[in-house]
C-alpha cells in the first residue's frame, strides 16, 4: 500500500470527524487535551515513519550470508522453515475482517448516537498503533524468517521489507481493532449478559492472525507476541482515556 493516499486518507477522515456531532451524556467523550494529545503523537509518528521507512536500505548478498538460524532462540527458529502463501494470504483477510470489525459498532445504539467520538477514537487507534509500529520495525530492523529460509529467493531477501520483521503490524492491527471494538461496545453496554463472548472474539481473531503470519514465514513467534500485546494494550487504552 503506498503511504501517501493512506495517510491522506487518515488527514481527511480527521477534518471530516471533527465537523460531526459530538452526543453529550456518553460512556465515551471528546477532550481537547485527550484528542489533541492522541492525534498528534499518532500523526507525529505515523508521519516520521513515512520517510525514514523509505530511506531503508535491503539486506546485501554479504549481510544474509551471516543469517545463521542457529542463533536464534529456540521459540524463534521454528519460524525460519515455515512458508505459506496460503496462510499469507489467510492473514490479509483476517486482517481485514478486524479492521472492518469496528464497524459493527454502528448496531449498537450507544455508539451509533455517538459515532463522532467513537469515530475519532478508531482513528486516533489506528494512527498511534500503526506510528508506533512502523517506527520500531525501522528502528529494529529485524530480519524476517523468510530471510533464513533457503528455499526464498534472493530478490526477497535483498529487499528492504525483509528487514520488517519486528514487530508484526498485522498482529497489532488486528488486536488493535479487535479489542477497540470489544472495549467500547461494553463500555457502552455496561449491563451486556453476554461480554464473556465479546471478548472470546476479540481475543480469537488476532490470535489467528498471528498464527497464520509465522506460518507464512513472515514473522517469529516473538514478533506477534509483541506485537499483539502492544495492539491489545493500545485497543483498551483508547477508550478508556475517553471515558
Amino acid at each position: 500500500m503506498r503511504q501517501t493516499p493512506t495517510l491522506l486518507f487518515f488527514c481527511t477522515l480527521f477534518f471530516l470527524i471533527i465537523l460531526l456531532p459530538v452526543a453529550r451524556g456518553q460512556a465515551h467523550q471528546f477532550s481537547w487535551p485527550v484528542d489533541g494529545g492522541l492525534l498528534g503523537a499518532g500523526a507525529l509518528t505515523y508521519g516520521l515513519s513515512i520517510p525514514l521507512q523509505k530511506k531503508m536500505p535491503g539486506m546485501s548478498l554479504e549481510d544474509i550470508e551471516l543469517l545463521d538460524p542457529l542463533k536464534i532462540n529456540g521459540l524463534d527458529r521454528i519460524a525460519t522453515l515455515q512458508t505459506s502463501e496460503k496462510a499469507r494470504l489467510a492473514s490479509d483477510v483476517t486482517l481485514r475482517m478486524a479492521l472492518l470489525l469496528p464497524l459493527g459498532l454502528l448496531a449498537e445504539s450507544n455508539s451509533r448516537d455517538n459515532y463522532g467520538v467513537v469515530s475519532l477514537m478508531w482513528l486516533e487507534t489506528l494512527l498511534i498503533n500503526n506510528g508506533i509500529t512502523r517506527l520500531v520495525k525501522i528502528g529494529a530492523r529485524r530480519s524476517r524468517p523468510y530471510a533464513y529460509n533457503p528455499m526464498t529467493g534472493e530478490e526477497l531477501k535483498i529487499d528492504p521489507e525483509a528487514r520488517l520483521s519486528f514487530f508484526s503490524g498485522h498482529a497489532s492491527n488486528a488486536a488493535a481493532m479487535s479489542f477497540f471494538t470489544a472495549q467500547t461496545l461494553i463500555q457502552n453496554r455496561p449491563d451486556m449478559k453476554n461480554k464473556g463472548v465479546v471478548w472470546a472474539s476479540a481475543v480469537s481473531l488476532p490470535a489467528l492472525t498471528a498464527l497464520l503470519r509465522v506460518k507464512a514465514g513472515k514473522h517469529f513467534p516473538s514478533d506477534v507476541l509483541i506485537g499483539y500485546g502492544i495492539g491489545a494494550l493500545i485497543g483498551v487504552v483508547v477508550p478508556n482515556l475517553h471515558r
